[in-house]
């Protein structure tokens, strides 16, 4: 696919796979409104997620049908919950129950979002066949055709390894709507342009209140951001993250929605999105825990300064949460091995305290710029807050704890601060990014603060309608006008390098290889160094490539190979391995992307130079070998005899 227009039937299938199932779910449950809407992807992805296992626990083969009837199922069971606990909403018509009434002003203000969105992002994009070149992107490619191939949709396939965002792309791919590369690189256009715009004008509509201009505000906020999403669509690269982070937003505004009304089925609706939150990156739900727990102590807080309880009460309670939380803090990595994994990552380049502070408030994070524009909003944001719209505060103390985080992060070399940080990796991408999410609010609210200023400006205090416009196109001016530029620099980077070395796949490359293929009888295995790009052959072209990801991993069958490939005329085990896995073609080439880890690879360097493979054709900067070694030459078909002689390139 070279162009956008062309994804649109992806982009509809993978919205529709993620919304509706959800949707229906949480409306049976009898959530309502806005927050109702932002909330079913989550509850989507847990349905895909749990019962896609189950199904390769019994045997069954996941797909379109099987979801229907999962569907269904929990429709039914939601449904039937709720009217024997007698809490259907009676008052409401059959209809107004299950479809619910669209807010106008809600609507335009997702569109705006959306909009703002699509014509940030596809243009530093440039094809939806691109290749973002970062190394995660290997894996995630890979495990997505992995499902595809194999109609195991499991959390345990081919690893264990949370299986939220690719079962749900896999799944809305089986009709065929597009390959694995454009219909991952849709899935995020999806992320970062409907589901990330819904939550935060949810958000802030519940947070500020329901006017025109706030929610306005709120569309244009969706954008205001370059930690989020437009850092995340590139780096690392995190698309799990992204996915939760982007549901952060709907799940918050239900759940301090569901705290407010107390009714049974926005609660149950907003309990039903925790498992699909975990399956996609469990580092969501540890968000929503903080959340919780700032929004519980700035609400004891503001009890006690209001005369509500005794200050007692409120030093009781408060002491409760502290030992709870440090208790917990201290027993979670004895009790999961995996987050004490998560936990043990550490980062270089530290800075101190002040830069870190300067760059999640300034924005400043991997770009020179300080985004004075975005400095101005929150704060103004934030006092608006304190003087007009107390009831937000605890979102400007959640914001304060992001920030809190983001510092640690960053700057501290303390170990006890992996307690904290270690959920999202001690990474200050993924923190500045979680900022983010309550800063939709600080920005939105810089609407109101503005047009009240405005109002006393002399000959625009009588015109209420010209005083709205302005305060809220000074959101979109102050960011996207500012700083437009900066951020279409940095995608246009993560997809496109200047660099050659950061380039993973190019195009040529892809053509290249996809050549090679074609002399590679199916099902045969195939080995190549991952920095030169040869695992993308699984994603792209169905190749049963010995490695799927980059580097190679430390352990197992895939480090023998890697290190002891040239020396397989002594090494028995080398043999057995490449037995083990068919592995009768190797990749070489002269291109190595950056990430070089030659120590797990030294044995597949220079292939010319190794006994036991002979050279069958190259093409660009790849030459594709047979193994001759290890008594694996005798099963070449007679298919891809022809070119056994070293072909000049084409």
């Amino acid at each position: 696919m070279a162009h956008w227009v062309d994804t649109i039937p992806a982009f509809v299938v993978l919205s529709v796979v993620l919304f509706l199932p959800g949707w229906l779910v949480v409306r049976a449950l009898g959530a309502r409104g806005l927050e109702a809407l932002a909330v079913s992807p989550a509850v989507s992805v847990g349905l895909v997620a749990v019962f896609a296992t189950v199904a390769q626990r019994v045997g069954v083969r996941w797909g379109l049908l099987p979801l229907l009837v999962v569907t269904a199922v929990a429709v039914a069971v939601a449904w039937g919950g709720m009217r024997l606990l007698g809490r259907d909403d009676p008052e409401l018509g059959a209809t107004r129950r299950v479809f619910g009434r669209p807010r106008p002003d809600a609507v335009v203000a997702i569109a705006i979002g959306a909009v703002l969105a699509l014509v940030t992002i596809l243009p530093a994009i440039g094809r939806p066949d691109e290749l973002v070149d970062s190394p995660d992107a290997v894996y995630h490619l890979g495990r997505i055709k992995t499902f595809l191939e194999t109609g195991n949709f499991s959390i345990a396939n081919p690893t264990f390894y949370p299986n939220g965002f690719h079962s749900w792309i896999a799944t809305s791919l089986l009709p065929g709507v597009a390959d694995v590369l454009p219909g991952t690189n849709v899935a995020t256009i999806v992320l970062a342009a409907l589901v990330w715009p819904i939550g935060c004008v949810a958000l802030v509509r519940h947070a500020l209140g329901t006017s025109r201009l706030v929610t306005y505000a709120a569309g244009f906020s969706s954008a205001a951001f370059i930690a989020f999403p437009t850092i995340l669509l590139g780096w690392g690269v995190l698309w799990p993250n992204l996915m939760a982070t982007a549901l952060t937003p709907g799940a918050l505004a239900l759940m301090l929605q569901a705290a407010r009304s107390r009714r049974i089925g926005q609660w149950l609706a907003f309990v039903a999105a925790l498992p699909g939150l975990a399956l996609i990156q469990p580092n969501a739900l540890v968000a929503l825990v903080l959340f919780a727990l700032v929004w519980f102590v700035t609400a004891r807080i503001r009890a006690g300064l209001l005369h509500h309880v005794s200050w007692w009460v409120v030093g009781r309670d408060l002491a409760i949460v502290a030992v709870v939380g440090v208790v917990g803090l201290v027993a979670a990595p004895v009790v999961s091995a995996q987050l004490a994994s998560t936990q043990s990552y550490e980062w270089k380049d530290r800075v101190s305290a002040w830069t870190a502070l300067v760059e999640v408030v300034g924005g400043r994070l991997q770009i020179p710029d300080l985004l004075w524009g975005l400095v101005l909003l929150i704060a103004l944001g934030i006092g608006w807050i304190a003087l007009r719209a107390r009831a937000a505060l605890p979102v400007v103390a959640m914001w304060g704890a992001c920030v809190v985080l983001y510092v640690m992060a960053a700057s501290s070399t303390m170990s006890w601060t992996a307690l904290v940080t270690g959920y999202w990796y001690n990474d200050k991408v993924r923190l500045a990014s979680l900022a983010a999410v309550p800063g939709v609010v600080l920005v939105a609210a810089a609407a109101p603060a503005l047009r009240e200023l405005l109002r006393k400006v002399p000959g625009l205090g009588s015109r209420p309608v010209v005083v709205g416009l302005v305060a809220v196109l000074v959101i979109p001016a102050l960011t996207l006008g500012l700083n437009g530029a900066t951020r279409h620099r940095m995608l246009t980077d993560f997809f496109q390098p200047s660099d050659p070395k950061k380039v993973i796949l190019s195009f040529e490359g892809q053509d290249s290889l996809r050549r090679l293929n074609s002399l590679v009888p199916a099902g045969q295995g195939v080995v190549g160094r991952p920095e030169n790009g040869s695992p993308l052959m699984w994603p792209l072209f169905g190749t049963n490539t010995l490695y799927r990801s980059i580097p190679i991993p430390t352990t197992g069958d895939e480090i023998v190979i890697g290190t002891g490939f040239d020396d397989m005329a002594n090494r028995p085990d080398v043999c057995a391995a490449m037995a083990r896995h068919d592995i009768r073609w190797a990749v070489d080439s002269t291109h190595v992307y950056w990430l070089d880890r030659p120590e797990r690879s030294s044995g597949l360097k220079n292939l010319a130079d190794v006994d036991g493979v002979e050279p069958v054709r190259t093409d660009g900067d790849y030459t594709l070998y047979r193994v001759t070694g290890c008594g694996l030459g005798s099963a070449a078909t007679p298919a891809a005899t022809p070119a056994a002689t070293p072909a000049a390139t084409p």
